[in-house]
């Protein structure tokens, strides 16, 4: 896959994204895939670039508002990007690291 596609889909999800956090709200992996052409399995890498972009600048983890339809919460592998990308996050539990991120992109998004 070229590169250029690929970082246009991580710009394309940190915008959903962004939207997403300005409503207070979470997106399920499926409609996300579909709005971005990506199958839901497949999302990780993307929603992982975002992350790593985000943290580069210090915004919030906007991967923290995408959940599981079964479980309501974010995958696994987004608790351990949070704590190696941040490093406030090591000795968290699960719980409190994803309001904690939650909190971050809805406060980001906020209208000043």
């Amino acid at each position: 896959m070229p590169e250029t596609f690929e970082m246009d889909r991580v710009d394309r999800i940190a915008d959903i994204l962004y939207g997403v956090a300005s409503g207070g709200g979470l997106i399920q992996y499926v409609p996300l895939g579909r709005r971005v052409g990506v199958q839901p399995n497949h999302l990780g890498y993307f929603l992982e670039q975002v992350s790593i972009r985000a943290a580069d600048q210090e915004a919030p983890l906007w991967s923290a508002l995408v959940v599981s339809k079964d479980s309501g919460r974010p995958s696994e592998g987004f608790y351990g990007l949070a704590r190696r990308l941040r490093s406030e996050y090591r000795d968290l539990d699960e719980s409190t690291l994803w309001h904690q991120e939650r909190q971050r992109c809805y406060e980001a998004a906020r209208p000043a």
